[in-house]
């Protein structure tokens, strides 16, 4: 996947979504699902909408711009339900087409999770291998720009620092936090920067057992509070992966980060399911029904 800070910026809707993931800003997929008589394009097309861009095209006229404003006064009122709204050509917005669509709008909203990376090495790309086709917001602070360059393309957001543990000041609060550089002492300086903020959400530090005993006693004694020295999980990943290459670390890593991900975010309850699927039925319903009357 392109780095698209570094590039122009994406010309299709597929491309447009992971720009904007990487922006971090909320957008719309409006797709047309359904039509009836003549129509700009057809069934499937998608076009992708921000609160100031917009990538790809259903065909232009009165149907685009009038999706393009259904679209941001959703994304202004953070609406986050998919919605399915008819649009007919002729009578609503004088096309000569004479057609009607049915356009879907999916709502992505910027609460991504953030998770930070410090180290841009072998483990670290492939855990963004991982990581970039999750629906969190990835980012990678390295030293080394060559390192970095190398992690670019797989769609997460690279930062080059000369001192990467100043670089702990910028990370969002309720970020987790990943350290695996290739420096002990660095990694010393980010995990006591890190424990020292006390409002990140994970902090995780790549080493052994002996690594982690000998941080932890340095970590106490510099630490405004010891028992912060605690909150650092170290060695990170899940220990019923084992394996020592670096993709099998990242699957380690990822899996831990994902549990707790999850742990930390409400599931729906069995009502909620109900009543998505009764809304998803019956705008099936609808959709079949004026269709058929066009």
């Amino acid at each position: 996947m392109p780095n698209w800070s570094n590039s122009l910026l994406p010309n299709n809707w597929l491309d447009a979504c992971q720009y904007l993931k990487q922006q971090q800003q909320a957008f719309c997929i409006a797709t047309i699902i359904a039509e009836a008589g003549s129509v700009p394009r057809a069934g499937g097309a998608k076009m992708v909408i921000s609160k100031q861009q917009q990538f790809d095209t259903l065909g232009g006229g009165n149907l685009e711009l009038s999706v393009i404003k259904h679209a941001r006064e959703q994304l202004n009122n953070a609406n986050q339900q998919s919605q399915i709204e008819r649009f007919s050509l002729a009578a609503d917005l004088a096309q000569c087409c004479g057609g009607a669509v049915q356009v879907m709008f999916e709502f992505f909203m910027v609460d991504q999770p953030h998770i930070t990376l410090f180290g841009a090495g072998h483990v670290s790309h492939a855990l963004c291998q991982i990581l970039a086709q999750l629906p969190y917001h990835v980012t990678v602070v390295d030293n080394r720009q060559q390192w970095l360059d190398s992690i670019a393309d797989l769609g997460v957001n690279t930062h080059y620092h000369p001192q990467p543990e100043e670089q702990i000041e910028a990370v969002a609060s309720n970020s987790y936090v990943v350290i695996l550089t290739q420096d002990h002492g660095l990694d010393f300086k980010l995990s006591l920067a890190a424990l020292q903020r006390q409002d990140l959400a994970f902090v995780g530090l790549i080493g052994s057992q002996t690594k982690a005993q000998r941080f932890d006693l340095r970590l106490r004694e510099q630490l405004t509070n010891p028992s912060w020295a605690d909150q650092l999980i170290c060695p990170i990943g899940l220990s019923e992966v084992s394996g020592k290459l670096p993709m099998q670390v990242a699957v380690s890593i990822s899996a831990q980060l994902i549990s707790l991900l999850q742990s930390h975010q409400q599931a729906p309850s069995n009502k909620q399911k109900k009543l998505q699927w009764q809304v998803g039925n019956q705008l099936r319903k609808q959709l079949a029904g004026e269709m058929t009357d066009d």
